[in-house]
């Protein structure tokens, strides 16, 4: 090949090289993304699991202080959400109640105006993610409240990293000896939020916990 011929020769890459290049930098950033996506996952399911032990333990404190656990959720019954975001006090959601019993609103039992308490804190309230309507002029800090001097309920739910709410169900006070579990039921539902209700026996079966809406459940007291 004469010397003409080869300085005619096109400079650069070939479309080819391009796609080639190209191809393996979308494979790298494909990997990239689903490590960070993976880190994130395990980053979350555990926070999950501290914030589940953290509600344990101040169930625990509770039932110390007052000789039960929040007397809520039972199953025929509990609610997950609020028929609407701005109901106002009184929700009777299970996992309003919950908030309001372990940050000293109210007892295990009874949960209407007359019956507020001025109790202890058992929650560490600051390291969860809180579930309130802004637009609910009664919320206001448990500590910063007015008299009376009992603490105001509260429309605020514990939420998981997930931005579901913690689920909580008391033991089935109508069935106590069908119940298989120690006192309630504490679980996230996990990242696909779809969760089965546990049955009368406090606990879900094999088939149930194995189901596809239930397999990622994180629960506290499995």
């Amino acid at each position: 090949m004469s010397r003409a011929c080869q300085d005619r020769r096109p400079l650069g890459f070939t479309l080819i090289e391009l796609l080639t290049v190209m191809a393996i930098i979308a494979i790298l950033v494909s990997i990239g993304i689903g490590a960070v996506r993976g880190a994130n996952q395990r980053a979350a399911i555990a926070r999950a699991k501290a914030d589940l032990a953290g509600v344990a333990t101040a169930l625990e404190e509770f039932k110390r202080h007052y000789g039960d656990y929040p007397q809520l959720g039972e199953f025929a019954h509990a609610a997950v959400v609020p028929a609407t975001a701005n109901t106002g006090p009184g929700l009777a959601t299970a996992e309003a109640r919950l908030f309001n019993c372990l940050t000293g609103a109210f007892g295990p039992s009874r949960f209407t105006t007359d019956d507020r308490l001025n109790g202890p804190d058992f929650l560490d309230v600051g390291k969860f993610s809180l579930d309130a309507p802004p637009a609910a002029t009664f919320l206001v800090p448990a500590t910063n409240a007015p008299r009376p001097t009992f603490k105001p309920e509260q429309n605020v739910s514990l939420l998981d990293p997930w931005g579901h709410r913690y689920l909580y169900y008391y033991k089935n006070a109508r069935s106590p000896n069908t119940w298989q579990a120690a006192g309630y039921v504490l679980y996230s539902a996990g990242p696909d939020g779809a969760h089965t209700a546990p049955p009368a026996t406090g606990i879900l079966s094999a088939t149930q916990l194995a189901a596809v809406n239930n397999a990622d459940n994180l629960y506290a007291n499995p």
